[in-house]
């Protein structure tokens, strides 16, 4: 199993519903192919935590990059792991102002070099809890 974390520019014209497409479309065909994670975004920006059998992610990657919705794809972090830190979530969704949440903006200034696995992790954990605690204002 892999865990991936890449970014990307959202395109100019996507919607709220836009995003709820996404959404809806990842929950559905990510819980078939048995992949979780999580989609950030905002001002623009996605970033998406995608975790699940290796050829599962990154043929799920591929049809991202490809599709119109994104560009200017980059995995910024990319490691095997035997567990899930979004086990509960095929596809949990946060949204912030990129500006405010300087944690994607260091992990994907970094992309180009080795990422501390601590880094990694506790922004993985920070996500982790935003969405849990979504989870329970819900």
């Amino acid at each position: 199993m892999i865990r991936l974390l890449y970014s990307s520019q959202a395109a100019q014209d996507i919607t709220e519903q836009g995003i709820a497409d996404i959404l809806g479309k990842s929950q559905k065909n990510n819980d078939e192919a048995g992949i979780t994670g999580i989609l950030v975004y905002g001002g623009q920006l996605f970033m998406q935590v995608l975790e699940g059998p290796e050829l599962a992610v990154l043929k799920l990657y591929v049809t991202i990059c490809e599709d119109a919705r994104n560009s200017l794809n980059k995995i910024i972090y990319i490691s095997y792991t035997d567990k899930r830190m979004f086990g509960d979530w095929s596809m949990g969704i946060i949204q912030c102002d990129p500006i405010a949440y300087q944690k994607i903006f260091d992990l994907n200034s970094r992309a180009t070099e080795t990422i501390e696995p601590g880094s990694f992790r506790d922004t993985m954990r920070d996500f982790l809890r935003r969405l849990n605690s979504a989870k329970k204002d819900t």
